[in-house]
């Protein structure tokens, strides 16, 4: 049963990775407008489909990603079965999370443009700002429990010798990979503008799959 959860988990986070570039790919002639700058100028000219499919993908990736942490933790049950249980919550609730912010990201480039065909750019960009200012709390509060407290915890339970794989193995998880994704960005080359940063996260989601074989 694990085998097939970390199989599910490592495909999840490869779906996921695809519904973020569907989203978030959008070359470097993308600027940032308003503000807060969460508003790309590249939302006018991307094709609608790419938003709803970037939801749709990501309306099984949530779930699927979220069996390769389950299969991790279950290599722990058996030794520690409060951190496993903990781990497990705290993640599920990010996951569950993630899902809704993702959904909200597809939503906000097809209000912006519907405002905009009305010649008002304007209230677009203060409806968009707006929205951002009111999920602030839950994004960066569900943000956290998804990504940054489970990969903080796997790396000190692989530390202390609690998981037990490789010490390499501190790399498999979503922080490290958004790190690297970000020094690739840092490159300003025009090829890693958007990926791999945009994607990394979800990348790292799956391997915990990967990790979860490994210990098996």
């Amino acid at each position: 049963m694990n085998t097939l959860l970390a199989v599910i988990g490592i495909i999840g986070g490869l779906l996921c990775a695809t519904a973020d570039l569907l989203l978030d790919l959008k070359g470097p002639q993308n600027k940032k407008l308003g503000k807060m700058g969460v508003i790309d100028s590249e939302w006018k000219k991307m094709a609608h489909w790419r938003f709803v499919w970037s939801d749709i993908l990501a309306m099984f990736a949530v779930p699927m990603y979220s069996c390769g942490f389950i299969a991790l933790m279950m290599t722990l049950r058996a030794e520690h079965p409060v951190i496993s249980t903990t781990l497990s919550v705290i993640f599920l609730i990010g996951a569950m999370g993630g899902f809704m912010i993702h959904t909200f990201l597809c939503q906000q480039p097809i209000i912006y443009r519907k405002i905009i065909s009305k010649a008002d750019q304007e209230l677009a960009e203060d409806v968009i700002q707006s929205a951002f200012k009111q999920i602030y709390v839950p994004f960066f509060a569900l943000y956290s429990m998804l990504v940054i407290i489970p990969a903080i915890a796997v790396i000190v339970l692989i530390i202390a010798g609690i998981i037990h794989a490789p010490i390499w193995c501190v790399l498999l998880n979503p922080v490290v990979f958004q790190l690297v994704g970000f020094l690739f960005r840092a490159t300003k080359l025009d090829i890693f503008i958007d990926a791999p940063s945009c994607c990394a996260a979800s990348l790292g989601l799956a391997s915990y799959g990967l990790l979860a074989l490994l210990c098996l």
